[in-house]
């Protein structure tokens, strides 16, 4: 039977025709798949879901509570089975079906009539959050509407009521969620480190230390809410949902699973009514279209909604188009009302200032104008950079060196690392520091990283960091608003902490003042830094663009643009010049190519593999990262690092990894920089 069944649900809800792309027999590609970032997140689901049967159950492995059964049938078998034992039942993952439905509660406790189902989340709570607001503007001004964000995590808990009560319909069904909860701290040690990630090739399990029972864990950061009065407004009320019906504007929860149910069954596909910026972050998208084995389902919906050709949709689409800087508006949505659905579709009618606001002169480049350089150049298929040159000179003669680039890698887990530590709460663990004179001369000046088990980085951080950077002439940069973010969460932490505990708290915090611009939510009085970051990204954006890099300001995408518009860095990080006495290095021991044709021109690429032939000969690696080269692969590896059971000679691969990693996003820093300043010399 093929189970409408509660991920499948929430996926439809998202977007109606995910549910025929999702489906594994229709050969769709999906990207989620191997996104270090979702696996990070993923990761830190199965930890908190694990940690959450302790709230029901004093030992959950000791006693046997879980269904690890994937097959439907054998699972509601299972299920049956566990609850004809009688008295109070507790299960995790226990398995109902109703009709076409089907749902796995994460967790399930009977006693007599009644029946409490919990829904375990990730996800953080703190005394804001509010499942139903009251709407301040637009058309349902007044009325009472689920919160945007927690909307899929409600109709997941509904969707999962409404099949456990109606398969059982002389119990009582309570509904609870179960979150992350900001407010409270873990009272023991390594709390993180009880439920180990085991990955086998893509599946996740958890492997809970052995003999642990509650008692152990101490005050449990979880927060338990009931959500029965949620479920019944979203059972009351009208479904929004993007579907291309007659009836479309009248679905209810339960006319609607109906018709999900029979179209998935069937493997019919369901149109959306619109394309729009939510494509833009569709998994169902084949990159290499039209080539490759995989279909593209983001391509065959822009082909039957927005009636897009075949040779059309090779063409660089809207959704490539810039949207930074915008506020609230959306000129993706606004293309696509107004059937724009090709960059080239775009004209200078499309980006109006506003009241006041003037053209730039010569190659300055604002927001509108960035807008229409990336249609015209598109339309031309001009990949040569604009640069505002002038701007440029300007920018360099106002920011003395030497040049000091500065990249943090950082995580939040569901689950502390560390006693005291709340979930979520920021952690930094590394940075790369590189360095750049007035004559050009560059070096990898320094770096941290902490790695040790069950060490709290964050203060042995900023002192590092500051004996690097306190007090020093020159230019500090950042790239986009990450070290900043995380600077003032840090200095929240100081403020928080007494001297007894860091007693040198108060040069820290005025460290940290003298880099950084306080946010409106930083505790204390505010200040003016004296010797601030100055923000790469925004550089980018005021000075530079290129086709190549499809409306996207990512280093990791202006990194490979600005390589190729540059000779003059692809003859020299072309050649064996990094790692030598000429531009030193703190990790790489040999001369190093940043540049390799074999490797499409991406430094990133050239980063060699954790585990090399021998290595994974050697030692059974943690986990299926290979390659470490973004920063989603970075917050797993740090995790990874915290195991208490791994070996020494795996921890010193991951670390040599991460350092490499950090190494290279401060010296891509320094290649747009480098970059730049032969723009001048040229001029």
């Amino acid at each position: 039977m093929a189970y409408l069944s509660k991920s499948r649900f929430k996926q439809a809800l998202s977007c109606p025709t995910k549910l025929y792309y999702g489906t594994k027999g229709n050969n769709y590609a999906d990207n989620n798949a191997d996104d270090p970032f979702m696996m990070a997140l993923a990761e830190g689901g199965y930890q908190v879901g694990e940690l959450a049967k302790f709230l029901v159950c004093n030992d959950p492995v000791g006693e046997n509570i879980t269904i690890n059964e994937l097959d439907y049938e054998k699972s509601l078998a299972q299920t049956k089975e566990k609850r004809e034992k009688g008295g109070k039942v507790v299960i995790a993952e226990a398995a109902f079906a109703y009709k076409d439905y089907f749902v796995r509660t994460d967790l399930f406790v009977e006693e007599r009539d009644t029946i409490k189902i919990y829904e375990v989340k990730a996800k953080s709570w703190d005394e804001d959050v509010e499942f139903i607001k009251e709407v301040k503007r637009g058309p349902l001004k007044g009325t009472r509407q689920l919160d945007k964000e927690w909307r899929e995590y409600l109709y997941d808990i509904a969707f999962q009521k409404y099949v456990v009560q109606k398969a059982n319909p002389n119990k009582t069904v309570i509904t609870y969620i179960v979150l992350a909860d900001k407010t409270q701290n873990a009272t023991i040690e390594g709390l993180n480190q009880l439920f180990k990630i085991k990955r086998k090739v893509k599946n996740i399990d958890v492997e809970v230390k052995q003999g642990i029972t509650a008692a152990d864990l101490g005050q449990i950061p979880l927060k338990t809410i009931n959500v029965d009065d949620v479920c019944n407004w979203i059972y009351s009320n009208k479904v929004d949902i993007d579907l291309e019906h007659q009836n479309a504007e009248d679905w209810t929860f339960e006319t609607l699973i109906e018709y999900l149910s029979e179209q998935y069954s069937s493997n019919k596909r369901i149109w959306s009514t619109k394309v729009g910026t939510k494509c833009k972050g569709c998994q169902y998208k084949n990159k290499e279209y039209p080539l490759g084995d995989k279909k593209s389902g983001l391509h065959e919906c822009w082909k039957h909604i927005a009636k897009l050709t075949d040779a059309e949709l090779t063409q660089p689409l809207v959704l490539e188009l810039w949207g930074g800087l915008a506020g609230q508006k959306s000129f993706i949505n606004d293309a696509c009302t107004d059937k724009r659905y090709l960059l080239k579709q775009l004209d200078e009618t499309f980006f109006p200032r506003g009241a006041g606001k003037e053209e730039p002169i010569g190659d300055a480049i604002d927001p509108t104008k960035r807008r229409l350089l990336q249609v015209e150049k598109s339309k031309a298929k001009d990949y040569t950079p604009h640069i505002d040159k002038e701007g440029l000179k300007e920018l360099f003669d106002s920011l003395p060196a030497p040049y000091h680039f500065i990249d943090f890698e950082t995580t939040m887990v569901a689950l502390p690392f560390h006693k005291d530590r709340r979930p979520y709460e920021a952690i930094a663990f590394q940075y790369s520091y590189h360095i750049m004179d007035a004559k050009g001369n560059i070096a990898h000046k320094s770096q941290y990283l902490n790695f040790e088990k069950g060490t709290f980085p964050n203060y042995d951080f900023l002192r590092r960091l500051k004996k690097d950077l306190g007090g020093i002439e020159g230019t500090i940069f950042r790239y986009h608003k990450h070290e900043n973010t995380y600077l003032l969460l840090l200095y929240k932490q100081l403020y928080e902490v007494s001297e007894q505990e860091v007693p040198d708290k108060e040069e820290l915090m005025a460290f940290i003042r003298e880099i950084t611009t306080p946010g409106d939510d930083t505790p204390g009085e505010s200040w003016e830094p004296t010797n601030n970051m100055q923000d790469l990204w925004d550089f980018v954006v005021k000075y530079f663009y290129s086709l190549h890099a499809k409306g996207s300001n990512s280093i990791k995408d202006i990194l490979p643009a600005i390589i190729k518009s540059s000779d003059y860095l692809r003859e020299k990080y072309s050649q064996p010049i990094y790692a030598t006495p000429t531009i030193p290095s703190l990790n790489l021991t040999t001369p190093h190519i940043w540049i390799d044709d074999t490797k499409g021109q991406n430094p990133y690429k050239t980063l060699p593999p954790i585990f090399d032939e021998e290595a994974l000969e050697e030692i059974e690696a943690e986990g299926n990262l290979s390659n470490l080269d973004n920063g989603g692969a970075a917050m797993i590896a740090y995790a990874y690092l915290q195991f208490a059971d791994m070996t020494d000679a795996e921890r010193e691969l991951y670390r040599q990894a991460l350092l490499r990693y950090c190494e290279l996003d401060t010296m891509a820093m320094v290649m747009i920089w480098e970059y730049w300043g032969t723009i001048i010399a040229s001029k």
